[in-house]
């Protein structure tokens, strides 16, 4: 129990040096420890649902009890640590601070654990200071943020919005998993969300941290990125169908070769997609970075490629550009080589514009400790997205060493991480005691 004033002081009598807000030492410790839960051979490979993300999240769980919060996994699998607010009403008022600890394969140490431990760190500060706060704090590690092998990405955000459907939990992967059996076994339920989470109308912020991965807080020797908007992530199965045969015995001019109408469908997407980018001058990518070849043998025409299309946008009208010309695009190669195109949509997720107030507050606590500052777009998705839907929600970015990300060489500064997390910290403060903003 914290035992204070409801308010607490004001921001501008705090200190303006962000190691009064968090300690890169204790930051650093916890990156290791959750680093060490990895695939021996694999690193660092901390998939949903693997005996190393069950691992790590039980560690997890043993932090967030010693900082003095109530724990629970909620029915979408997020592990949530409470800090309850000074006034115990049913109805108080809430913030959300956190990200996630699983990775993709071979990922980074600093993907999602940057968020987790910083917002750990606003907690050890109120903690330290003995303030207590007119609103409940969660943090929440939201599960499965990382794409994953039944085609989705942002599963307990999802969840906590009311937008993961019966459709989705009854997805199989190849082994034969569930994936709402699967998230049943953590703790969470095997039902779709009727609803968003009934509390939603309480909660005033959604905030999360985030390295960059990308280099443009780096090149600009910039301490915070405040993030305007996440782009609109769509993802497409790409089915070409042609016919298998004997790759010594099957004429050049007979084949049905889908693994070359497939190349021309990549060459196609990555054109198309440069060709909107630059004309549109805004935030748009096309990636097709999953191919899966059938037979896949050495001595054998490909009969079968399947591909997953990755697009992201900040505005639709960039998508469904692409989309139209990429299906006119398509129907002539299907012609010319005489093999099958199909295109089915596995997820979709709009635009999230951040929320207005909660950028500006933030801005305001990067200037009140002297930290350098720039307002940038997400080229990434995140699980604000979905946050944003339901309640205010807003992220900051910190620097990632050369922007590399998703791989084993993702590096983030213990200090920069502490920035961040001092900006959250001062962030919640003028919440808290209803400092303005716009000074």
């Amino acid at each position: 129990t914290h035992k204070c004033a409801s308010r607490p002081r004001k921001v501008r009598q705090m200190k303006r040096d962000f190691t009064y807000y968090s300690d890169p030492q204790r930051i650093q410790r916890a990156v290791k420890t959750l680093a060490s839960f990895t695939e021996a051979e694999r690193p660092f490979t901390r998939l949903v649902f693997s005996p190393e993300f069950k691992q790590a999240r039980q560690w997890l769980e043993f932090e967030f009890r010693k900082a003095g919060l109530d724990c629970h996994v909620d029915k979408g699998g997020n592990l949530i640590g409470l800090r309850q607010a000074v006034d115990d009403a049913s109805e108080q008022k809430k913030v959300i601070i956190g990200s996630h600890i699983d990775t993709v394969s071979a990922g980074g140490q600093f993907d999602g654990v940057a968020g987790i431990v910083a917002a750990l760190e606003v907690i050890h500060f109120l903690n330290q200071q003995n303030i207590s706060l007119p609103f409940s704090i969660e943090i929440v590690d939201f599960l499965g943020e990382e794409l994953n092998v039944w085609g989705l990405s942002c599963l307990g955000s999802r969840h906590m919005a009311g937008l993961l459907t019966d459709e989705m939990l009854s997805r199989t992967d190849q082994e034969g998993r569930q994936l709402g059996l699967e998230i049943e076994s953590i703790g969470g339920k095997r039902q779709p969300p009727r609803t968003p989470r009934q509390d939603a109308d309480t909660i005033i912020a959604c905030l999360e941290l985030h390295i960059e991965q990308a280099d443009r807080l780096e090149t600009n020797q910039t301490d915070i990125g405040v993030v305007t908007d996440i782009p609109g992530i769509s993802r497409y199965a790409i089915k070409v169908m042609g016919r298998a045969g004997h790759s010594g015995t099957t004429r050049m001019p007979d084949r049905q070769d889908a693994l070359v109408a497939a190349s021309e469908v990549i060459t196609t997407a990555q054109d198309t997609g440069i060709a909107i980018a630059e004309r549109d001058n805004k935030h748009f990518v096309a990636t097709i970075g999953r191919i899966d070849v059938y037979p896949n043998g050495a001595a054998t025409v490909p009969g079968e490629v399947n591909m997953v299309l990755d697009l992201r946008a900040s505005h639709e009208h960039s998508r469904d550009e692409f989309l139209r010309q990429l299906q006119t695009e398509c129907m002539q190669i299907s012609k010319n080589r005489s093999c099958k195109i199909e295109t089915q949509l596995i997820s979709n997720a709009s635009v999230a514009v951040m929320d207005n107030e909660l950028r500006q507050r933030l801005s305001h606590a990067a200037n009140s400790l002297n930290l350098s500052h720039i307002d940038l777009s997400s080229g990434a998705g995140h699980d604000m997205v979905h946050l944003s839907r339901v309640a205010p929600a807003a992220m900051i970015f910190i620097p990632c060493k050369d922007g590399l990300s998703h791989c084993p060489e993702e590096f983030a500064t213990p200090e920069a991480i502490a920035k961040g997390s001092a900006v959250l910290a001062r962030t919640i403060l003028a919440l808290a005691s209803d400092e303005p903003y716009n000074e």
